[in-house]
């Protein structure tokens, strides 16, 4: 082949290799182009949507905070119903002090739980996003939130089987009648717990001291669940607390 020619070929050549690695180069650039964009653009995704969630469980957790400081007042008030029960109930002269004590035993057969709010923890459980909370310590802290509030269920479970034989044990000794007619949602609505204190002194239905100890016997043990449980309660509101704050940090 003539030398020119030949020269010509390998031009050609070149000219094609360098037309191949160019349309190679811009596939190539085109496709590590789209490959990030998605990936960036699932990142961004998944980032609102980490902070979409955050936000509305501060907002859970800010809801939960306003329940329990009612919840530990109300249990606190009872822990000290019980204790005047208690006391009056085992005192000499209990016919002086039965609108306090009918007062107090009533008000101990009402239930005081408390509820979590459960939208974003819910939601978090149910869609198994727990994975897309990039911060380890917020999720530590959510699992230390619910840990302790599983503890207060299982405490409220246990306060409804005790108050099944406290108001067993309260009919033996307290007039039934009297007991209904102080519960009113209506004519009392103005009353905690819709109860009306009575306006004087009333016969118990029994002072028999076997009774009235079986009777004591449970309000000690209410008063003991009511304990344990506003403790439980108080770190929970302190965990609640941590747990918002960390997750404005993170927010910022």
């Amino acid at each position: 082949m003539h030398i020119g020619a030949r020269k010509k070929v390998r031009s050609e050549i070149k000219e094609y290799f360098l037309q191949f690695l160019m349309l190679f180069l811009a596939v190539l650039l085109g496709t590590v182009s789209e490959n990030y964009r998605e990936n960036y653009s699932n990142e961004v995704k998944e980032r609102n949507m980490e902070r979409e969630t955050l936000k509305e469980l501060a907002n859970d957790l800010n809801t939960d905070i306003i329940n329990l400081e009612k919840s530990i007042k109300n249990k606190a008030e009872k822990e000290e119903f019980a204790k005047n029960i208690i006391e009056l109930i085992s005192s000499k002269d209990i016919a002086k002090h039965t609108k306090d004590i009918y007062y107090y035993a009533r008000v101990m057969t009402s239930r005081e739980v408390f509820s979590a709010s459960e939208g974003a923890v819910t939601q978090l459980q149910n869609s198994g996003t727990y994975k897309m909370i990039k911060n380890n310590q917020i999720i530590e802290q959510i699992n230390k939130y619910n840990y302790l509030k599983e503890k207060i269920y299982k405490l409220n479970d246990t306060e409804e089987d005790i108050l099944i034989q406290y108001r067993h044990a309260a009919s033996k000794i307290f007039n039934a009648s009297i007991l209904s007619n102080m519960l009113d949602a209506v004519a009392h609505k103005n009353y905690k717990y819709y109860i009306k204190p009575l306006e004087k002194n009333v016969p118990m239905f029994s002072t028999n001291p076997t009774l009235i100890n079986e009777f004591t016997f449970w309000v000690s043990s209410a008063n003991g669940n009511q304990s344990s449980n506003r403790a439980q309660m108080l770190l929970l509101e302190e965990q609640g607390k941590k747990l918002i704050s960390s997750i404005k940090v993170y927010l910022k």
